[in-house]
């Protein structure tokens, strides 16, 4: 398979790639003061969590795992100002909102897709922990945006946007690039 020049291999890891970790149920905890803050996100499998870990090492963030209620995996960033800024554009006091400039990168598609994407019969689903609300609904926006368009599920499987179609997943997978080790059936065209 040849790889898009627009997707995440083509690209620098940025800081602002972590909005894809948000999309996947990602989570701010900010300190006290506001000034620095932590992302984590809950995985059910380690090569996503040693995936997550690799991906936060590019871009220059130290992380850790942590056992979870659920047999779940807690991937966590360090706590850092460098990531209070970023934080405090997704929270609105305790409430996580989208920001209105939200502008997923094919490399924050690939970090939604390690944390939460799955293959499954009908094609590939990117879930998200929350089937209503403003996230979900620029979730779809962002991939279609991407020129990944998808169809809003509510399953047993989870919540979130299946792909479909032999051209949309290759799109997909053009766009999220190579698949990280372990991930086998679990990453399109894998």
């Amino acid at each position: 398979m040849q790889f898009s020049l627009f997707g995440a291999e083509a690209a620098d890891p940025l800081v602002e790639d972590l909005d894809g970790v948000l999309l996947a149920g990602g989570d701010w905890v900010r300190t006290d003061a506001g000034s620095a803050a932590r992302l984590s996100v809950l995985v059910a499998e380690q090569w996503r969590a040693q995936a997550l870990r690799s991906e936060f090492a590019d871009r220059g963030l130290a992380s850790d795992t942590a056992e979870s209620p659920g047999e779940l995996i807690a991937v966590r960033t360090e706590i850092t100002p460098r990531l209070g800024p970023y934080a405090q554009r997704w929270t609105r006091g305790a409430y996580l909102r989208p920001p209105a400039d939200l502008a997923l990168s094919a490399s924050g598609l690939r970090l939604w897709a390690i944390a939460a994407g799955r293959a499954e019969e009908g094609g590939y689903l990117l879930r998200m922990a929350d089937l209503d609300g403003a996230l979900h609904r620029v979730a779809g926006a962002q991939l279609a945006r991407l020129g990944v368009t998808a169809v809003e599920v509510g399953s047993r499987s989870g919540a979130g946007w299946r792909v479909t179609s032999v051209k949309r997943l290759r799109r997909l997978a053009e766009l999220i690039g190579a698949p990280p080790a372990g991930s086998g059936r679990d990453w399109p065209g894998g």
